[in-house]
């Protein structure tokens, strides 16, 4: 007996041998089992929008003092003497312009935050600032060197900014409000629980976590 099958027939035979035997391997080879690892980090990308976070103020009384002694063939011909005080703030913020990366491990998250900086020039209020300037026994030249000081004090207050003193005064002030400002951030982005067991780490350039340090063991009694 001849059987004629048509190529369209052939072609759905073909299919349906095919697919029996995949069922059929796949059967004979017992369940299909998945695993998942999950990573212990999660590395998370804060991007802002770009700018500034003030994240501390330093108000401090700031006072000034500029003294010019001459002599002539050894002759003391007197010293002027000006001051000047003010209250000045000195501000620090961090760039918003850049990605910050963030690592969260379960309930912390740890946050490499950028470098802290002062915001330049820094400000001080002319309206309350005291002024006081005399000559010497022999000068006149008391309104040239109070104004002389008067110029020298926008440098001077840039370097008392930068100074590791002022620095090392806002670096737990600046670490709180990143704190707070990341918290807000992942409770709207992340899903962050508000439960106090979940903490927020804050790093500045340079700095790294505590190793925790492990307590001695017991000694056993003899």
């Amino acid at each position: 007996m001849h059987i004629n099958i048509r190529p369209a027939g052939m072609a759905l035979l073909i299919a349906v041998l095919a697919a029996w035997a995949a069922w059929h391997f796949h059967s004979d080879r017992g369940p299909r089992i998945e695993t998942t690892v999950s990573a212990p980090e999660v590395p998370v990308v804060i991007r802002t929008e770009g700018g500034l976070l003030e994240v501390a103020t330093v108000m401090a009384q700031e006072r000034f003092t500029r003294s010019d002694t001459r002599e002539f063939w050894g002759i003391y011909l007197g010293t002027t003497v000006s001051h000047i005080q003010a209250p000045v703030h000195y501000r620090y913020h961090i760039a918003l312009a850049k990605e910050w990366r963030v690592v969260i491990r379960g309930k912390t998250c740890i946050v490499h935050a950028p470098a802290i900086k002062p915001s330049l020039p820094v400000a001080f209020d002319t309206s309350v600032m005291q002024m006081y300037t005399h000559n010497g026994w022999a000068r006149l030249n008391k309104h040239e060197n109070l104004a002389d000081l008067a110029r020298s004090m926008t440098p001077e207050l840039e370097k008392r900014a930068l100074s590791p003193a002022y620095r090392q005064l806002v670096t737990e002030p600046a670490r709180q409000t990143v704190r707070e400002f990341v918290m807000q951030w992942l409770i709207k982005e992340q899903k962050w629980s508000r439960d106090p067991a979940y903490t927020v780490e804050v790093l500045f350039p340079g700095e790294s976590l505590p190793v925790p340090r492990t307590l001695p063991k017991p000694e056993s009694a003899i």
